[in-house]
């Protein structure tokens, strides 16, 4: 199947000396989570929801260019799997398909997960429960929006569930705490606005929409079909209490699809900010050895997410640490919290290990 089969052909574009408020303003009008940014006809870079609220401060009369990211690029008639390929190697929601510098579309991770029964042939035997994340992270009703918008940034995602009294009551969206700061900003005056100091404490309550959820039985092309008909890139899993015992993301679909016979294993982690460079050095010195040792049992195809909270508790600073391994014929999921990130990890690893070795 080519790009040009299921890519998006109508493309909502932005100049790059555009302000920053006209673009979330473009990208909430047209429900999109990302814009290309032009240079006349010439594509450019790409600018994401992500990557604005990543930010510490937001003028909003700033230049979009300012917000921008690099980004791979493909072309019409490449294969899909090109772009699946490199959607999950960088992390990125779509990528502009571009014909000698000019737009010709763009493709999605939505896009991909519309036709995900013809890209995954047993998709419809594919549960729910079978790629889940149990280790769920949620934002209580009378939660400030300040601490929700960090939990969202924390995950790398674009919603969170909603819960009271642990039962799941609504979703927040990137995008509503991105139009607070944007309508509080007008209200104050016209000039830098920095998130964390809102004049006002806002409540998750008041900007949160109604739940969308599915049950652990559910298989991928109905839960596809969920997450494109409400706008959504996670969906929560409930029981019969509207107990939320898991969560499944876009990215968990896409991590499901198998494209071609290139061997190797992927790294992906989330929640440390561009100043944790030694913890990410950690990460895949300690992660490659793991894979290296255990790709002797399982082979050399698979995938290691890690998730990383920095948190703060009796005045010293604790990592908590969530993982997932998947591979052909193993999905595991670890979990441990440590104030030495080093120790955290290590037992982790350990523990994959001993499980692989006892299968």
């Amino acid at each position: 199947m080519e790009i040009n089969e299921i890519m998006t052909k109508d493309v909502i574009t932005i100049d790059r000396d555009a302000k920053i408020s006209e673009a979330i303003a473009k990208m909430n009008d047209n429900y999109v989570q990302q814009l290309p940014i032009m240079d006349g006809k010439k594509y450019i870079a790409m600018l994401t929801y992500k990557n604005i609220l990543r930010r510490g401060s937001i003028r909003t009369n700033s230049k979009v260019f300012n917000f921008s990211i690099n980004t791979p690029k493909v072309s019409e008639k490449a294969d899909v799997m090109e772009a699946v390929k490199l959607i999950r190697e960088s992390g990125l929601n779509g990528l502009p398909v571009v014909n000698k510098d000019h737009i010709a579309g763009i493709i999605t991770r939505t896009d991909i997960i519309k036709n995900i029964d013809k890209i995954v042939k047993n998709a419809s035997t594919i549960k729910n429960y079978n790629i889940m994340n149990s280790d769920v992270v949620t934002v209580d009703t009378q939660n400030d929006i300040e601490s929700a918008s960090d939990k969202i940034k924390m995950l790398d995602e674009y919603e969170i569930p909603v819960t009271q009294n642990d039962r799941l009551v609504g979703i927040l969206r990137s995008r509503e705490i991105l139009n607070n700061i944007i309508a509080e900003k007008e209200k104050i005056s016209y000039g830098e606005y920095t998130s964390g100091k809102f004049k006002i404490e806002i409540k998750v309550s008041s900007l949160m929409d109604s739940p969308v959820y599915s049950d652990e039985d559910s298989n991928i092309i109905e839960i596809s079909t969920l997450l494109i008909k409400n706008g959504l890139h996670i969906i929560p899993i409930v029981d019969k209490n509207m107990k939320v015992t898991g969560i499944i993301g876009i990215s968990d679909i896409i991590n499901i699809i198998e494209y071609g016979e290139e061997e190797g294993f992927y790294i992906e982690v989330s929640g440390l900010n561009t100043e944790d460079r030694d913890l990410y050095d950690i990460t895949y010195f300690m992660s490659d050895k793991f894979i290296s040792n255990i790709s002797r049992i399982i082979g050399n195809n698979g995938k290691l997410t890690l998730n990383i909270r920095k948190y703060k508790t009796d005045g010293r600073g604790k990592y908590s640490v969530r993982t997932k391994l998947i591979t052909p014929k193993i999905h595991m999921e670890r979990d441990d919290s440590d104030y030495n990130y080093g120790k955290c990890l290590s037992r982790i690893l350990k523990n994959y290990e001993s499980s692989i070795k006892e299968k």
